[in-house]
């Protein structure tokens, strides 16, 4: 189930230490106890279960809990469930003695209304507490680590969540799942999979990075008394991708095809000229309003027959035989913007075609599919591009061309996603579009942006070529780059949700985004 983000919440990614630093300020700047902090939390995920579990009164409602905050939330959780003439049993995962502070007085409570509270100790046997639970239950709750865990779940913790997620029942996360490690989206040696998970405040970056956040379901973000202006803060650098926060340049009523940019595609080759026939129709439906593909002569007819409103420039053989910059100057075409690689191949052509429109420092330059693939290895070379450019440098790699550009296995990237691009973006002064679920963008100056449109129907060849031509199309029209790049990757996933919900995901083509990608650009303004 997709996740779902409240209006009204922030939309800043938080780490585990940043939510820790702004529950202490609100703590100690505001006066408001620790205690009502755990209590409104616990007041909310009850509120959020009753609405999605209608049959929680009819049944048994089993809480997991810890022995550290997160079981204190659910303490009050099933308090109030107790009180409101529920059924509720308590699996504590350890001794009730060993509770602290504002988790030990809710459990305190709880147990003095005559709360069922069983522990789970070294040598329990789990399987024969749990399973007469889970017959006659509604749903379970998982208020086990929360947002805190840094270690591999194992041993008992191990088993009760293995038993759970085998059972088929539903859970709902208090904060995040189980296992799920808040910071990177990793799991911690197993996870607990939530169908509903309701956060405090402001979500957490594990909720949106995958795998994590495969297991997070519908995500419910609720307020609990932190201020927004604690968590709105320039320290907070990470955040959802979506348009709400970003001016959209508006289209001029008396625009004509040269107010509305001049983009060059350099892209294609025998076998791949589709790629830039996407690139260039991608550009296209965005409203780029002049568009010059150049592409090796072999390809020119098949990518001229696939474009009807875009013209075509033949490549030299060898970029050294006949300079491309100097090709295209003599002519009338000037380009706004340049967009390289989808199709050329990894041969040295590409390499000095690529070497030689660098020399263009004053126009943003997007390097995409085989541009990146010549770089392997060449990070420092892409630093001095960057850094001495008078214009933006785009990379937009997925996760297989960014470890060919570190050297690093594609394991290492997908590990840490969210590093890799902030990173890669910060060292080598460019902007980073790390592709795949969870998309990552970053810019240079360390702030970065999760996405949460699209769905594994983009797992096909062209899509990503198509997404090269919608940025490069929006930045043709003058877009700010971070507006381009973030409306373009949002556009882009929100397309593909469109077309799947009319046709599913299986067998959908990059072509079949096109109208989406037109009609939504338009509802933008």
């Amino acid at each position: 189930m997709a996740n779902v983000l409240e209006r009204g919440a922030s939309h800043r990614l938080l780490t585990s230490a940043q939510m820790r630093e702004t529950d202490r300020r609100t703590i100690e700047q505001l006066g408001l106890p620790g205690v009502v902090l755990m209590e409104n939390a616990g007041a909310a995920a009850c509120a959020i279960l009753m609405a999605r579990v209608p049959e929680w009164s009819e049944r048994v409602v089993v809480i997991l809990a810890g022995t550290g905050n997160n079981g204190g939330d659910g303490f009050v959780m099933a308090r109030r469930l107790l009180q409101a003439g529920g059924r509720v049993v308590v699996l504590l995962l350890g001794h009730g003695a060993d509770l602290k502070g504002d988790a030990r007085i809710h459990h305190g409570v709880f147990v003095g209304l005559g709360g069922v509270v069983r522990e789970l100790l070294p040598g329990a046997e789990v399987a024969g507490v749990l399973h007469p639970l889970l017959l006659h239950c509604s749903v379970v709750v998982d208020a086990l680590f929360g947002t805190g865990l840094t270690r591999p779940i194992d041993g008992l913790a191990a088993e009760l969540i293995r038993l759970v997620a085998r059972s088929g029942k539903s859970v709902l996360a208090v904060d995040i799942p189980s296992g799920v490690c808040a910071d990177s989206g990793r799991i911690l040696g197993c996870a607990l999979p939530a169908r509903w998970t309701v956060t405090f405040a402001a979500e957490k970056r594990g909720h949106r990075l995958y795998p994590g956040a495969a297991l997070t379901g519908e995500l419910i973000v609720a307020p609990i008394g932190i201020p927004m202006s604690f968590l709105n803060i320039p320290e907070h650098d990470v955040a959802l991708n979506d348009t709400d926060d970003l001016l959209i340049p508006k289209r001029h009523p008396d625009a004509h095809k040269g107010d509305c940019g001049r983009l060059l595609v350099v892209a294609g080759g025998i076998g791949m000229e589709g790629a830039a026939i996407l690139v260039a129709q991608g550009a296209a439906r965005v409203g780029a309003g002049l568009i010059t593909v150049a592409t090796p002569a072999a390809a020119q007819s098949v990518v001229t027959a696939g474009l009807t409103e875009a013209m075509t420039l033949p490549l030299p053989l060898r970029a050294s035989g006949e300079p491309l910059l100097e090709k295209i100057t003599k002519g009338r075409f000037q380009p706004d913007v340049l967009a390289i690689g989808p199709g050329l191949g990894e041969n040295e052509q590409t390499w000095e075609l690529v070497a030689e429109l660098m020399a263009w420092k004053e126009l943003p330059t997007l390097l995409d599919a085989d541009a990146l693939n010549v770089l392997a290895g060449q990070g420092e070379r892409i630093r001095q591009w960057g850094i001495g450019r008078r214009a933006p440098l785009i990379l937009t790699p997925h996760p297989g061309e960014m470890a060919r550009l570190w050297g690093m296995s594609i394991a290492d990237v997908q590990g840490d996603r969210l590093a890799i691009a902030r990173r890669t973006a910060r060292d080598w002064g460019v902007w980073v579009l790390l592709k795949g679920a969870g998309s990552v963008i970053a810019a240079p100056d360390g702030r970065a942006w999760i996405n949460a449109t699209g769905n594994p129907g983009l797992a096909a060849g062209g899509s990503g070529d198509l997404l090269t031509g919608v940025i490069a199309g929006l930045l043709a029209q003058n877009w700010p780059v971070e507006c381009a790049v973030r409306v373009a990757v949002w556009l882009h996933g929100a397309a593909a949700d469109a077309c799947a919900a009319e046709q599913g995901m299986i067998g959908m083509l990059a072509g079949d985004l096109l109208p989406h990608v037109r009609r939504l650009r338009n509802g933008l303004g």
